[in-house]
């Protein structure tokens, strides 16, 4: 349990559940970031309470209902209710909803993301392309997830260490994991290292290829093995963290296309981004829901659009996550041009994002 503004020393356990907002952080490190960065720019005290699932978090929020049967916390829940929740993803929906049930309904439920539920359930959802949630009252659709931007200050002291043998310029590589569909296997591990080669070879200077939480040790032996330029490989957890820093100090980027907020925080950085698309392995699920949305965006006014729009309603359906759509936006947006500006596209949605939140505790 933790709590933000003031330091878990200077409250009780009474004065923590008197925070007006809480967060719920899950099980995947892209949406805990995500909101923490909105909890964060909120300017307010509030509560995070990290969720333990257990098996029965694998059925839909449909069949959960508002208990607590797949999932708990090791922190005591009590009164005073929140305002508001903060949360993401699937599994979190039966806790926010609880929370708010406890509140006799006067806490309101900010998810952000997909909720894989029926979409009048939340107060708020805040969503990007690649999930393609229906234009509703409560969907606040952005072009960018909410990232806040790279702080200034700080430096990685191990970064002096190896600047000696790294020319200028740097080419600083992102490299994410398998995100369903996407894979990083053997093949698309090789090639990135390739194109990182091919990078090099062609502007000069060294690589930087740092490893992210979901990035396995045997695709970061590949790339390392395969790598022939001057470049420094860095594994997630091991050593210091050099993220921030290097998205301040990188001269260019390679992101794997499998992270919406990698690929947003290099875009931010304001120097050029190359997205490397990773293969899909679409089990049937997903590629009989891409289709019926592929089938629904080209004939909007036909039945099968209405039965699907119908569908991710009630929370039957959720829409698929395609993180080729997010990048044809940002294209379509010209984020990855020298006139893109995605830093004011960014402070416009955080503020657009914020003024949302804050209207909606106040209903």
């Amino acid at each position: 349990m933790l709590d933000r503004k003031p330091g878990p020393a200077s409250l009780m356990s009474s004065e923590l559940n008197a925070l007006p907002v809480w967060v719920l952080l899950g099980a995947k490190h892209g949406d805990n970031q995500q909101l923490l960065a909105i909890a964060e720019a909120m300017n307010q005290p509030y509560r995070v309470i990290p969720l333990q699932f257990n098996r029965a978090a694998r059925f839909p929020p449909l069949l959960l209902g508002t208990g607590r049967l797949s999932w708990r916390t090791e922190c005591a829940l009590e009164p005073p209710w929140p305002q508001a929740v903060l949360a993401a993803g699937r599994k979190s929906v039966p806790a926010a909803r609880w929370i708010r049930k406890q509140s006799q309904g006067r806490t309101r439920l900010i998810h952000v993301n997909r909720p894989w539920a029926p979409l009048a359930w939340f107060d708020l959802i805040v969503t990007t392309p690649q999930y393609a949630v229906p234009s509703r009252s409560n969907v606040l659709n952005n072009l960018m997830p909410f990232v806040l931007p790279a702080p200034r200050e700080y430096t990685a002291a191990s970064l002096a260490d190896q600047t000696a043998r790294m020319p200028r310029p740097w080419t600083v590589v992102l490299v994410g994991g398998n995100s369903r569909p996407y894979v990083l296997n053997e093949a698309s591990a090789r090639l990135l290292a390739q194109t990182v080669n091919e990078q090099v070879r062609e502007t000069g200077g060294s690589a930087w290829v740092l490893g992210g939480p979901r990035t396995k040790d045997s695709a970061m032996a590949i790339i390392e093995a395969t790598l022939c330029s001057p470049a420094h490989v860095s594994r997630w957890g091991q050593g210091e963290n050099l993220y921030h820093t290097l998205l301040r100090e990188g001269d260019r980027f390679i992101v794997t296309a499998d992270s919406a907020s990698m690929l947003t925080e290099a875009l931010l950085s304001g120097h050029t981004v190359t997205p490397f698309t990773l293969p899909a392995q679409p089990h049937w699920k997903w590629r009989l829901a891409s289709f019926w949305r592929a089938a629904a965006e080209r004939k909007p006014a036909s039945a099968m659009a209405h039965i699907y729009e119908w569908a991710v309603d009630v929370g039957l359906l959720s829409t698929v996550r395609d993180i080729g759509h997010l990048q044809r936006a940002l294209a379509d947006a010209g984020m990855f041009g020298a006139d893109g500006r995605p830093h004011e596209v960014a402070a416009r949605e955080r503020h657009a994002t914020l003024a949302r939140i804050a209207q909606t505790i106040s209903k």
